[in-house]
Protein backbone atom coordinates (compact mmCIF):
# COMPACT_ATOMS: atom_id res chain seq x y z
CA UNK A 1 0.00 0.00 0.00
CA UNK A 2 1.39 3.27 -0.96
CA UNK A 3 0.41 6.19 1.02
CA UNK A 4 0.19 9.86 0.97
CA UNK A 5 0.24 11.44 4.39
CA UNK A 6 -1.44 14.86 5.11
CA UNK A 7 -2.79 16.38 8.02
CA UNK A 8 -6.43 16.80 6.22
CA UNK A 9 -6.11 14.09 3.21
CA UNK A 10 -4.54 10.66 3.44
CA UNK A 11 -3.95 9.25 -0.48
CA UNK A 12 -4.11 5.48 -0.52
CA UNK A 13 -2.90 3.60 -3.28
CA UNK A 14 -2.45 -0.72 -3.88
CA UNK A 15 -0.33 -2.29 -6.20
CA UNK A 16 -1.84 -5.53 -8.35
CA UNK A 17 -1.34 -9.22 -6.57
CA UNK A 18 1.83 -9.28 -9.09
CA UNK A 19 3.09 -6.26 -7.45
CA UNK A 20 4.15 -5.01 -11.19
CA UNK A 21 1.15 -2.02 -11.51
CA UNK A 22 0.11 0.52 -8.35
CA UNK A 23 -2.89 2.49 -8.68
CA UNK A 24 -4.85 5.34 -6.99
CA UNK A 25 -7.49 3.65 -4.48
CA UNK A 26 -8.80 6.36 -2.57
CA UNK A 27 -8.43 9.25 -0.39
CA UNK A 28 -9.29 8.66 3.48
CA UNK A 29 -9.29 11.03 7.07
CA UNK A 30 -8.85 8.95 9.68
CA UNK A 31 -6.25 6.38 10.38
CA UNK A 32 -9.52 4.12 11.40
CA UNK A 33 -10.40 4.09 7.59
CA UNK A 34 -7.48 1.92 6.95
CA UNK A 35 -8.39 -1.31 9.23
CA UNK A 36 -11.49 -2.55 6.03
CA UNK A 37 -8.73 -1.74 3.52
CA UNK A 38 -5.22 -3.38 5.33
CA UNK A 39 -7.26 -7.03 5.75
CA UNK A 40 -9.98 -6.80 2.85
CA UNK A 41 -6.85 -5.96 0.24
CA UNK A 42 -4.39 -7.87 2.22
CA UNK A 43 -1.76 -5.36 2.85
CA UNK A 44 1.84 -6.64 2.88
CA UNK A 45 4.08 -3.34 4.03
CA UNK A 46 3.51 0.05 3.52
CA UNK A 47 5.23 2.77 1.44
CA UNK A 48 5.13 5.94 3.00
CA UNK A 49 6.55 9.06 1.24
CA UNK A 50 8.26 11.35 3.19
CA UNK A 51 8.07 15.24 3.04
CA UNK A 52 11.39 16.63 3.52
CA UNK A 53 12.35 20.23 2.77
CA UNK A 54 14.09 21.40 -0.49
CA UNK A 55 17.54 21.06 1.43
CA UNK A 56 16.71 17.43 2.59
CA UNK A 57 15.95 18.06 5.92
CA UNK A 58 12.84 16.68 7.91
CA UNK A 59 10.71 19.70 8.91
CA UNK A 60 7.54 19.30 10.96
CA UNK A 61 5.22 17.88 7.96
CA UNK A 62 7.87 15.19 8.14
CA UNK A 63 7.40 14.55 11.59
CA UNK A 64 4.14 14.33 12.08
CA UNK A 65 4.56 11.35 8.56
CA UNK A 66 7.14 9.74 11.07
CA UNK A 67 4.10 9.92 13.77
CA UNK A 68 1.30 8.11 11.84
CA UNK A 69 4.01 5.70 10.62
CA UNK A 70 4.16 4.65 14.10
CA UNK A 71 0.94 4.53 14.68
CA UNK A 72 0.31 2.23 11.71
CA UNK A 73 3.53 0.21 12.86
CA UNK A 74 1.39 0.03 16.08
CA UNK A 75 -2.26 -1.09 15.09
CA UNK A 76 -0.74 -3.52 11.85
CA UNK A 77 2.79 -4.49 12.67
CA UNK A 78 3.39 -4.48 8.54
CA UNK A 79 6.82 -3.49 7.48
CA UNK A 80 7.33 0.52 6.75
CA UNK A 81 9.67 1.64 3.36
CA UNK A 82 10.13 5.26 3.20
CA UNK A 83 10.42 7.23 -0.02
CA UNK A 84 11.30 10.87 -0.37
CA UNK A 85 8.61 12.90 -1.53
CA UNK A 86 9.88 16.25 -2.30
CA UNK A 87 7.69 17.88 -5.26
CA UNK A 88 5.48 14.73 -5.82
CA UNK A 89 2.79 17.09 -5.52
CA UNK A 90 3.97 19.56 -7.86
CA UNK A 91 4.88 16.96 -10.27
CA UNK A 92 1.70 14.46 -10.13
CA UNK A 93 -0.72 17.70 -10.19
CA UNK A 94 1.37 19.17 -13.06
CA UNK A 95 0.67 15.31 -15.32
CA UNK A 96 -2.65 15.39 -14.29
CA UNK A 97 -3.45 18.59 -15.30
CA UNK A 98 -1.27 18.47 -18.40
CA UNK A 99 -1.63 14.52 -19.69
CA UNK A 100 -5.29 13.48 -18.32
CA UNK A 101 -6.71 17.07 -18.94
CA UNK A 102 -8.23 17.38 -15.43
CA UNK A 103 -9.73 20.53 -14.30
CA UNK A 104 -8.43 21.86 -11.22
CA UNK A 105 -11.63 20.68 -9.07
CA UNK A 106 -11.03 17.00 -10.35
CA UNK A 107 -7.37 16.99 -9.51
CA UNK A 108 -7.83 18.09 -5.92
CA UNK A 109 -9.74 15.15 -5.56
CA UNK A 110 -7.68 12.98 -7.09
CA UNK A 111 -4.21 14.46 -6.01
CA UNK A 112 -3.26 12.27 -2.73
CA UNK A 113 -4.41 8.79 -4.06
CA UNK A 114 -2.25 9.70 -7.27
CA UNK A 115 0.54 11.25 -5.53
CA UNK A 116 0.75 7.53 -3.49
CA UNK A 117 0.48 5.54 -6.34
CA UNK A 118 3.51 7.22 -8.10
CA UNK A 119 5.48 6.88 -4.64
CA UNK A 120 4.63 3.03 -4.76
CA UNK A 121 5.09 2.88 -8.32
CA UNK A 122 8.85 4.06 -7.93
CA UNK A 123 9.48 0.93 -5.40
CA UNK A 124 8.23 -1.52 -7.45
CA UNK A 125 10.34 -0.70 -9.81
CA UNK A 126 13.35 -0.65 -7.75
CA UNK A 127 12.37 -4.07 -6.45
CA UNK A 128 11.58 -5.21 -9.63
CA UNK A 129 15.53 -4.03 -11.00
CA UNK A 130 16.73 -5.96 -7.60
CA UNK A 131 15.06 -9.39 -8.50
Amino acid sequence: MGIDYGSVRIGIALSNESRELAQPFKIISKIKELDDIVSSKKVTGFVIGLPLQPDGTEGQTAQQARLFATRLDEKYHLPILWVDERYSSVEAEDYLKEACFMRQERRRQVLDAYVAARLLQSVLVKLREID
